[in-house]
């Protein structure tokens, strides 16, 4: 990795950045998802999505990384198997995690983390809490020696670590993962998405996305129908120009068959020599026999 890289990187400025092949200069696709060992704290690998509505995902190994821009991330791809991918088999992408005390007591969610570039260590997790006992409403940072356990869909953190949590300034508290909260702890109403615009922005996304596709596939069979016709055409023509020439090599062919062969009066030719033979001498007469 170059030296271009910042020091340390929010999880957050990674995502939505394009994935650029080193060796082809090719997109992959905007980063997804950044891939975390949850066991040794560490960046292990980053997910894209690309092709049509975004179905194709592609992994790669934090080691792939060749540098970080302001608006890619430049992947050494290399001839890579899923053998290859083996790492991150163990890891978690943390996207919508719950950040839960050793008490039992569901303290938030966490909503980012600091990472070094260049080693992938996790340096500060940063987590809000909406609902807790331990700690005011607000967005804090522990470091990963606090974690007890990391899963799917929740963090487990030591409380005397929360206890002694380092407070942040309000201005940087990230939006709330929606999916991440229980429905017994609903989010303060001031973090509610609006319904009603999402819906508006989704359908207006799908409909200009079916316009797309529409449109792709009409121009894309037209001419198809055009180059089928064009070919047709052509094999046709072709057809016609071979059929006519072997009808014509076959006429010339029989006329100059036919042409030595007599007809006509020519059948009764006079001057082809005949045998006449007489029977009385193929056989000899009885009286012969008899006197034999």
């Amino acid at each position: 990795m170059d030296e271009s890289v910042p020091q340390s990187l929010l999880k957050s400025s990674l995502l939505n950045r394009l994935a650029i092949n080193l060796d082809t200069a090719e997109e992959f696709g905007p980063i997804t998802e950044v891939w975390v060992n949850g066991r040794t704290h560490q960046v292990s690998g980053l997910g894209c999505s690309g092709g049509l509505l975004g179905r194709q995902n592609r992994r790669f190994l934090w080691a792939q990384v060749a540098s970080i821009g302001r608006d890619g991330v430049v992947i050494r791809a290399g001839a890579q198997s899923e053998a290859n991918l083996d790492p991150l088999q163990d890891c978690l992408p943390l996207a919508e995690v719950e950040i839960w005390s050793d008490h039992g007591d569901r303290i938030g969610y966490l909503a980012d983390y600091y990472f070094e570039p260049s080693t992938g260590n996790i340096l500060q997790y940063l987590f809000v809490v909406d609902s807790s006992g331990v700690l005011e409403s607000g967005l804090y940072a522990i470091p990963p020696i606090a974690i007890v356990s990391t899963g799917r869909r929740r963090m487990m953190v030591e409380t005397n670590h929360l206890r002694a949590a380092t407070p942040l300034e309000a201005e940087t508290l990230p939006p709330p993962p929606t999916a991440a909260r229980p429905l017994s702890c609903p989010p303060p109403l001031d973090h509610w998405p609006d319904s009603k615009r999402s819906w508006e922005v989704a359908r207006e996304t799908t409909r200009q996305a079916r316009e797309q596709v529409v449109e792709r596939f009409g121009e894309n069979r037209q001419k198809l129908q055009t180059e089928a016709q064009d070919r047709l055409g052509r094999l046709f023509g072709n057809v016609k120009k071979r059929t006519r020439r072997l009808r014509t090599q076959l006429r010339e062919t029989v006329t100059d068959v036919t042409a030595g062969l007599p007809s006509g009066s020519s059948l009764q030719d006079d001057t082809v020599p005949t045998i006449d033979v007489d029977a009385m001498e193929l056989w000899a007469d009885d009286d012969d026999e008899t006197q034999l």
